[in-house]
């Protein structure tokens, strides 16, 4: 997983009814902004759970509080439930009949997996940009307010942007075109292609080599994916297209 925690912001005499943890217990502090420089999955995903600190079950909830640099339509956020594509201001799980997840007291939610994934490059300018809110909520999935002695919401913010420059972009020219059921590259380096589709599910994986390559596809017309090609280096070039 290629991500930097790049600010903490954890006040001691805060008590925290929630905390988050990555998928190997360590904590994420409130407000923390995980950095990526890829749109590839599993390195631009983050798996995370979502710890109670108190005596009693709770429920709970997370806002797409704010995004930058991007639609939402190419996040894949899972808690509880995985939603392809999130909207500004919504907090998920979107279920009339249960819009939380229930968590016991002292542990971390059933589920495995529960992560976010971003697949958009954005305009190459500005980097793309989320704010995740978690909070506990009431039985109807409204939020429960926080009290001076016990903070009931936790946040963590999702940046991407490319390692790579401008000019080091503008110097790399893949040629990529499709006919006749064949995916034909022309490449200026030898590197490896990773494809994926907008959902993050992996299609193919290929060496490319210097100059023409192709590659049988007959199933990609119309469709949305993402190229990642793994540079000699270890830099990702990604780049969608659409087909």
């Amino acid at each position: 997983m290629q991500f930097l925690f790049v600010q903490t912001n954890m006040f001691s005499q805060v008590e925290y009814a929630i905390t988050i943890e990555d998928s190997e217990g360590n904590l994420i502090s409130d407000n923390q902004v995980l950095e990526f420089n890829s749109v590839e999955y599993p390195e631009a995903s983050f798996t995370y759970k979502v710890r109670n600190n108190t005596t009693e079950t709770i429920r709970v909830r997370v806002e797409v509080e704010s995004f930058s640099g991007t639609d939402g339509s190419l996040m894949e956020l899972c808690f509880g439930e995985c939603y392809f594509g999130v909207s500004l201001g919504q907090s998920y799980p979107i279920n009339n009949a249960q819009p939380f997840v229930y968590i016991a007291p002292g542990e971390t939610q059933i589920a495995d997996g529960d992560h976010f994934f971003n697949s958009d490059l954005g305009n190459g300018d500005t980097p793309v940009e989320y704010t995740f809110r978690f909070y506990m909520s009431d039985e109807n999935g409204d939020g429960v307010m926080s009290q001076a002695e016990l903070q009931t919401e936790y946040r963590i913010g999702y940046h991407y942007s490319s390692t790579l420059s401008a000019n080091e972009i503008n110097d790399i020219n893949f040629q990529v075109s499709y006919n006749s059921e064949k995916l034909n590259i022309i490449s200026p380096i030898n590197c490896k292609l990773r494809i994926n589709d907008i959902t993050g599910r992996l299609i193919n994986i290929h060496n490319i080599d210097y100059g023409f390559n192709s590659f049988d596809y007959n199933d990609i017309k119309g469709k949305v994916l993402i190229f990642n090609f793994k540079l000699s280096d270890g830099n990702l070039f990604s780049k969608k297209f659409i087909f």
